[in-house]
């Protein structure tokens, strides 16, 4: 089975020789992406028509009329953009090696300006700047409440909800639309369009990878158009498989498991589909980025964090000192860390101040943003090198939204994926995990002097001491968009 989910995904991610061997079709229905494609224009949609009517091949090397039991296999592709890539520099090369690598840096830098150049990014579309963040305000605070270590994706639920949007009509629509703050359908596909190649980013120094997909049971037809339009404005791939089997279990988790990099789905199935599920739409984001300015190791040390609860822990931590500019607000403090691929804020509550408490306020995370407030000083870092992950349930989280009727088979109405009813959403979950270590944002250390940040403060108010030794929130950021926002009660 899993042989054949892998013939799907490569479609989505085809080889040199993979290329050469698809068959060229009608021009594609994306118009004013200056978009490189994997595949050829036209050939994403031309793989759809194939695929739904022909399948995948079988073990036995027959291709079937349908779907083919105990497999998965895709029914509609999108195509990617092959973005330009940074060259490596020549750590101790020659003269001719460091001209060569200046004059393919010049290459690099006219690929990026001609690429967006030619299209729209987040910052000249206010209205949207405005929609991503009122929701991402609202959905944080209402995703991170709780206890314990807890990650939230802003960007891959929006996605997910852009998609549901999609498949659903009436009321049960609205309800999405409203809380993306978009006015209709076609608007936020306008947004979807402008969001993902704003975020989108593989250029070897870093990366911004969202995957996108709809599973689909293989015993109900589904509608045709409403898959080629997730493709289309999504990105999104779509495959048939045996829901409520282990075929389909894993079929999805290695999907995800693929698309985050193994940081998510490689020590477990992520989902348990069910005979009666219909679909599972499934939204992934990846960013992998190295400091601007890297700890050094040797400066590392143990030190002890405080968790929520009392109880102490002997960490490393990492340490570091910038001239920069940091945050001192009512309730807590802030400082941020420049990455190949944005940014990664670190806030640190006053005593007796809680993670929850500063999410209530909606317009938190836009503060993080004020220059206005900035004081330039010195920036004193003690972080702990920290490997969070959470498991969140979102159907609270989608309530507080608004977002009600699509969760009940009295109300749901998903008439534009298929013709049956009732229809309903059971399950919204997000798994997050965030890795932080000297080196950048999949691993890190700080170590954290409480006592002596309590006496800078008051001593200097031009020195911030960042010394996170209880617990704080992180927020990484690729300019307007916030990708993740994190709350750390334990390490």
């Amino acid at each position: 089975m899993m042989n054949e989910y892998k013939r799907a995904n490569d479609t989505l991610h085809p080889t040199h020789s993979a290329v050469e061997r698809a068959v060229r079709g009608e021009d594609s229905k994306r118009k004013g992406r200056p978009l490189k494609a994997l595949v050829p224009a036209g050939v994403a949609a031309v793989a759809a028509v194939a695929l739904l009517i022909t399948g995948i091949p079988g073990t036995d090397g027959e291709t079937g009329g349908g779907p083919l039991t105990g497999s998965a296999y895709a029914i509609a592709l999108p195509e990617y953009p092959d973005l330009p890539k940074h060259p490596a520099e020549p750590l101790g090369g020659s003269d001719a090696e460091w001209e060569q690598f200046n004059a393919d840096l010049d290459v690099y830098l006219d690929a990026w300006e001609a690429y967006q150049d030619e299209t729209v990014s987040l910052r000249d579309t206010p209205e949207l700047t405005a929609a991503l963040a009122d929701y991402t305000g609202t959905s944080a605070a209402l995703a991170l409440a709780g206890e314990g270590n807890r990650v939230y994706s802003p960007v891959s639920l929006w996605f997910a909800l852009a998609m549901l949007s999609e498949t659903t009509d009436g009321e049960t629509q609205q309800q999405i639309l409203d809380a993306l703050g978009a006015s209709d359908v076609n608007q936020l596909r306008e947004w979807a369009d402008i969001l993902w190649h704003t975020l989108y980013l593989d250029d070897g120094t870093a990366a911004t990878l969202l995957g996108i997909s709809i599973w689909l049971s293989e015993k109900l037809d589904f509608h045709q158009d409403t898959l080629e339009r997730l493709a289309e404005y999504y990105y999104a791939g779509s495959f048939r498989v045996p829901m409520g089997t282990g075929e389909a279990d894993r079929a999805i988790t290695e999907w995800v498991s693929e698309q985050t990099k193994g940081l998510i789905g490689s020590d477990g199935k992520v989902l348990t589909t069910r005979a009666e599920t219909l679909a599972v739409l499934a939204s992934t984001l990846y960013f992998q980025a190295r400091w601007s300015d890297e700890f050094d190791p040797s400066l590392t040390a143990e030190d002890v964090f405080t968790a929520a609860d009392g109880s102490e822990t002997t960490v490393d931590f990492m340490h570091m000192t910038q001239t920069t500019g940091f945050l001192r607000q009512n309730g807590y403090q802030a400082a941020s860390l420049g990455t190949t691929g944005g940014t990664m804020t670190f806030v640190l509550p006053d005593e007796g101040v809680t993670p929850a408490e500063l999410l209530a306020n909606p317009d938190f995370l836009t503060e993080l943003t004020d220059s206005d407030s900035k004081i330039y000083g010195e920036v004193q870092w003690s972080v702990p090198k920290f490997d969070v992950s959470s498991d969140l349930d979102l159907i609270p989280a989608l309530t507080g939204m608004g977002i009600t009727d699509v969760l009940y088979r009295g109300t749901a109405d998903f008439t534009p994926l298929v013709d049956l009813t009732p229809v309903w959403l059971e399950e919204a979950r997000q798994i997050a995990r965030v890795k932080v270590d000297e080196e950048g944002v999949e691993a890190a250390a700080v170590t954290l002097l409480a006592a002596d940040a309590e006496e800078a403060i008051v001593e200097d108010p031009a020195i911030c001491v960042m010394d996170l030794d209880r617990p704080f929130l992180f927020v990484i950021r690729d300019g307007d968009a916030v990708l993740f926002v994190g709350v750390v009660e334990q390490v």
